[in-house]
Order: structure tokens, then sequence, then C-alpha cells
């Protein structure tokens, strides 16, 4: 009875196909919380290069040209892992979609790039960052110091920020300021 059934399926399926026309059946069905498509999101995106330390894949680069940073991002070696997204310092910087279907006819679709304008530093003109990332720099900084520190280190912070690491030692031990001789000073009193 059982080589009878098993004759039965092999001849259906002689003459009607097992699977779905695909693209043009019925859609998939996208089960909640899938880890699909990385969506970068221009308008959040600081250029900080986060993602790009934490892809495994190798998937985005960070590329420093001149006066500007690109944030590119090659869609064929993403793995979903979700990474991206968990170390991104921006809320809604990166979120990923429900699209898991990447078929392609034109490779150059499946790379994004987001452009940021670099900033250079006052001492020796090399790019220190990103224009966007320095003005959340100086929010979460200044937005979090204590009242009770002088006025003067908070006019001093966005001073040393347009400063490479190098260009910071150098203007520190010039004009012998540092924020560990304020509180050793106000310690000892």
């Amino acid at each position: 009875m059982v080589k009878i059934t098993a004759i039965i399926e092999v001849l259906k399926a002689l003459f009607k196909p097992v699977t779905t026309d695909y693209p043009k059946g019925p859609p998939t069905y996208v089960p909640p919380g899938i880890r699909g498509l990385p969506q970068f999101d221009e308008d959040k995106c600081i250029g900080c290069g986060a993602c790009m330390s934490s892809c495994t894949s190798g998937a985005i680069d960070i590329i420093d040209q001149g006066d500007t940073r690109t944030v590119d991002v090659n869609y064929t070696r993403c793995l979903f892992c979700a990474r991206c997204e968990e170390v991104c310092p921006e809320v809604g910087g990166i979120t990923l979609s429900d699209k898991f279907e990447l078929a392609l006819t034109n490779k150059a679709k499946a790379h994004v790039s987001i452009k940021h304008k670099m900033i250079k530093c006052k001492g020796c003109g090399e790019p220190v960052t990103t224009s966007k990332q320095l003005e959340r720099i100086k929010e979460r900084i200044l937005g979090k110091v204590d009242p009770s520190i002088p006025e003067e280190i908070t006019q001093d912070l966005p001073k040393y920020l347009e400063l490479c690491p190098d260009c910071r030692k150098k203007q520190g031990y010039t004009l012998d300021t540092h924020t560990r001789k304020y509180y050793l000073r106000r310690w000892e009193k």
C-alpha cells in the first residue's frame, strides 16, 4: 500500500510543480522579529565608524578622502547579524528591516554610500572626524558637565575637540593645562 501511494505522489509531481512560481507566486511569509537588510538613516548617521569596527563580515567600510568620509555598505557581504545596529550610538541610525530577498540584476545596487564632511585639525590640518560626530560629542560632553566646574574648562573643550590627538597633547603641554591638574588642585585645598 505504501508503494502505491508513493507512485501516485511521483506521478502528481510530474504533471504539477511542487514549488511556487517565484517571484510571481504568493508573497513569502515574514515572521516577526526577522533580521533582514540593515537600513542606514543618512540624517542620523554621524560617520563614527562603530558599525565598521563591529562588522565581522567586512560589509561596512569607511573611506576618508580629503574633506569627505564615505560610509560604504556592501549588502552582498552582509550576514544580517544585527551587530551594527547594536553598536550604533545614534538611536535609529541603523535599523534592521524585514527585507531579506536580495536578488539583484545590477550589482551596483547592492552598495549604499553615505557621505560626511570632515573637520580638519586646527593645528596641523589633518582630518579629525566628521562635523556631525563633533557636534554630537559636544552635546554629550557639555550636557554632562558639573556646574561647579569653572567656565574656563567648558570654554576650552570646543578648542580641544577640533584638534587631533597629537596637537591636543602639544597644546596641553604648551598651555600647562590639564583637567587632572584642576581636580588635584581642588583636592589639595
